[in-house]
């Protein structure tokens, strides 16, 4: 593996870790029944969820194929 690939390899990591931990505090809000639950929906899961899948696409767009 080279140093390209080991740098994606952990951006994946990191960004399936950001929207995970956002789907989990979206599905924790699911059961809370107050008014503020929707912020932290939409607040604190939805910017986890949308860093997690804007720092896929960057990994994906910057990523630079090693020359053979």
């Amino acid at each position: 593996m080279t140093a390209a690939e080991a740098v994606l390899a952990r951006r994946f990591k990191i960004a399936a870790l950001l929207v995970s931990l956002g789907l989990a505090i979206e599905a924790l809000t699911l059961f809370w029944a107050h008014p503020t639950s929707f912020l932290a929906f939409l607040v604190i899961g939805g910017t986890l969820v949308a860093a997690g899948v804007l720092l896929y696409l960057f990994s994906i767009v910057s990523y630079t194929t090693p020359p053979r």
